[in-house]
């Protein structure tokens, strides 16, 4: 197995985006991240402010953050599970959190049907597996949850969960598997670029290898970015994912988590029919350190999971630390299907994440500037939460108040305070993830 660049880029060379010169740009509101929350940010504020000036920078190229490494699953959720939604902020507010996650799942299919994006979306549904005995009592919690808040999902026994996928590694005990009705899968890159189309068609500029350094806060804001160039904007958005603190916002609160994917090359006729899988779900397992899979269009096996990283002080990832991770994930990816099938991993990649201590997302105002906004910590649910953060920041902006009262809607996310707390704290968080994962 190679590490290399995701499968998504492989015959997706997208139009190039100018680089922003020294004379810099005015804007009225400047959106930087090239990711979904970013473009679906400015596409829009362009279709509500029609003439407005806004600008998109770009740190690298369109994609090349989270949002391009993704497994490209699309579906609902947010947080750790739904029952701990419930246990924190009760019945009433975790069903409205979760009603609002399929709300996004539908405005991003409905986006991508509007605008006649190639991204070669299937509305399949997504099943939630069972693979230990810990797995099975974390399913019946969450299919309690569900029925309890009159949610959509449909149970399933063994039987019916091998009618529909071979799985080696999957609980012997009911239930199985639970099927979440509106899910879906898409590829990343195609959507990204679709999107960046749209942008530029309603009036938006977009410039790449535009990396911001810090924001300079007067009359106006000025985002000073490398080789002396600037934007002066009115409004600011930043959707920069775990890149966050790199351009000194939320250090302390945003954790920038290391994830891993790798990916098959496509199955032959034989594995293909040896998986069944013909709804071709995205599946995820129900353990707290968890797997997540798809198809994708030519067949290939996109299989992400594994256990996340956290590095002192927020430091980037060495290159022998992120073949181990993908070799780690490549065994998983084998041990969850079986020995039997023919399953070659061809590339794996990994991916920044931006991580926030109580998993949900922080979409508002800056507390002490609110010419500032920001749209991050999706934490593992960022592709319809992203996208459709787009319209509730233009909400914010345009109307003055945030569509819902709903908890993500804040100023910013908690504090982890001091470094040995945030390091020692996610590495003991995830060591116990994976025990009470083998003990339960």
């Amino acid at each position: 197995m190679r590490a290399g660049a995701p499968i998504w880029r492989d015959g997706v060379a997208g139009p190039e985006y100018p680089r922003l010169d020294a004379a810099g740009v005015r804007a009225d509101v400047a959106v930087i991240g090239g990711g979904f929350a970013g473009l679906s940010a400015a596409y829009h504020l362009l279709g509500r402010w029609p003439g407005a000036r806004v600008v998109l920078v770009e740190a690298e190229r369109l994609g090349a953050g989270a949002s391009g490494r993704t497994t490209g699953m699309l579906g609902p959720g947010v947080g750790q599970s739904l029952p701990a939604l419930v246990r924190r902020h009760g019945p009433d507010r975790a069903r409205a959190l979760y009603l609002a996650s399929l709300g996004a799942v539908e405005a991003v299919a409905a986006l991508v049907a509007r605008e006649r994006i190639a991204c070669e979306l299937e509305m399949t549904g997504q099943l939630v597996v069972a693979r230990s005995r810990g797995g099975v009592a974390r399913l019946r919690a969450t299919i309690s949850a569900l029925q309890a808040l009159s949610l959509p999902c449909e149970v399933l026994d063994r039987d019916e969960l091998e009618q529909r996928v071979y799985l080696a590694a999957s609980a012997p005990q009911a239930p199985a598997a639970i099927r979440l009705p509106l899910a879906g899968t898409l590829h990343p890159l195609r959507l990204l670029h679709g999107l960046a189309e749209r942008v530029v068609a309603r009036g938006g500029q977009i410039f790449e290898h535009a990396r911001v350094r810090r924001l300079a806060h007067g009359a106006r804001v000025r985002l000073e970015l490398e080789r002396g160039a600037a934007v002066s904007a009115d409004r600011v958005v930043v959707a920069t994912a775990g890149y966050t603190p790199e351009i000194g916002l939320f250090r302390g609160r945003l954790l920038p988590v290391h994830l891993q994917v790798v990916a098959t090359e496509p199955l032959d006729s034989g594995t293909r029919d040896a998986l069944g899988w013909k709804g071709r779900e995205g599946i995820i397992d129900s353990r707290r350190v968890f797997d997540y899979f798809r198809l994708t269009a030519d067949d290939r096996l996109v299989f992400g999971g594994g256990r996340p990283r956290y590095y002192w002080g927020g430091r980037a990832e060495g290159p022998t630390a992120r073949a181990a991770a993908l070799d780690d994930l490549a065994r998983e990816l084998h041990r969850t299907f079986g020995a039997g099938l023919d399953l070659r991993v061809e590339r794996g990649w990994t991916g920044v994440i931006g991580y926030v201590v109580d998993a949900l997302p922080a979409i508002h105002r800056l507390r002490d500037r609110p010419a500032v906004l920001h749209a991050v910590g999706w934490c593992g649910h960022g592709v319809a939460l992203s996208l459709a953060s787009g319209a509730w920041l233009t909400d914010i902006i345009c109307e003055g108040a945030a569509p819902e009262d709903l908890p993500w809607f804040r100023t910013d996310p908690p504090l982890l305070r001091g470094e040995l707390t945030r390091w020692a704290g996610f590495q003991g968080s995830v060591r116990l993830m994976k025990l009470l994962d083998r003990l339960a």
